[in-house]
């Protein structure tokens, strides 16, 4: 009879353990927020209650006005960042490849690296005037050298032996590129896409601020230059439920169901 390995039967329970944890954490986190929330409430001015926010709410939802703003700024979001995993794949590439281009290429990622947000922001403003075309410019000039250096370390670290092992086979370029290439790529990819996915929506609201007048961050600058601070503290809220939202019920899952196969691997004697 075939032995299992070592420790496999506490693995499902360590799993779950593992899941408690976090949720405690995240449970804790919350609590955190609130209790300092409360307490900016009661020794400030300028921080709304809790209670008065929350009496709010319905009449924010209702407003029909609010949600062609949160649209845009989710479409946004997505758009510029697919803008960014696309040039950051291309730009590691190249940098990959070594060479001359590959040397403009890196010195280009590392100037970008050094541009603050607000100056990519201002600089949209004064190029592309009140356009949308200067939100997409700079969440993708701002993100994709994050994304680059990342999707570069797993083309460097790519097994050449499998390379090696394809071109004496002769395999096409398309089944190398679906069984070996892609596979790597994969979970650096994710990393990427999660790493800057946070980073990009604070950089459409930032962006908003600055070059148009529509979207969660442009309505939030509207609030807070009435000093409607409920108003303000609502989009704040929105654009954390809506991040958070995203990230845990639509990108974690997609990442856990494509990745699925590295646990089973991993499982198997």
């Amino acid at each position: 009879m075939t032995e299992r390995p070592e420790g496999s039967n506490h693995a499902p329970g360590g799993r779950v353990r593992e899941r408690w944890i976090n949720l405690a954490l995240s449970a804790a986190g919350l609590l955190s927020l609130m209790l300092l929330w409360w307490f900016a409430s009661r020794t400030t001015t300028f921080v709304p209650s809790i209670s008065d926010v929350i009496a709010a709410v319905p009449a924010f939802l209702d407003d029909e006005d609010i949600w062609p703003d949160v649209v845009a700024t989710v479409r946004r979001v997505f758009g510029a960042l697919a803008i960014a995993m696309v040039a950051g794949l291309a730009a590691a590439y190249v940098m990959a490849r070594g060479g001359l281009w590959g040397q403009v290429v890196d010195r280009y990622v590392s100037l970008m690296l050094g541009i603050p947000s607000t100056i990519a922001a201002l600089l949209a403003l004064f190029i592309f005037k009140r356009s949308e075309i200067g939100v997409y410019f700079v969440v993708a000039i701002i993100t994709f050298p994050f994304v680059a250096l990342i999707l570069l370390q797993g083309l460097r670290t790519a097994d050449r032996h499998l390379d090696e092992m394809s071109d004496v086979y002769r395999l096409p370029a398309t089944t190398h590129l679906r069984h070996i290439s892609v596979p790597h790529l994969v979970p650096y990819t994710f990393a990427a896409l999660r790493n800057e996915y946070a980073h990009a929506w604070k950089v459409v609201v930032l962006a908003e601020l600055f070059a148009v007048n529509t979207g969660m961050g442009a309505r939030f600058a509207r609030a807070f230059d009435r000093f409607l601070l409920v108003d303000a503290m609502l989009w704040l809220l929105v654009f954390m439920i809506i991040l958070l939202g995203t990230e845990y019920l639509l990108l974690l899952p997609v990442e856990r169901r494509v990745l699925r196969w590295r646990e089973s691997g991993a499982a198997t004697p």
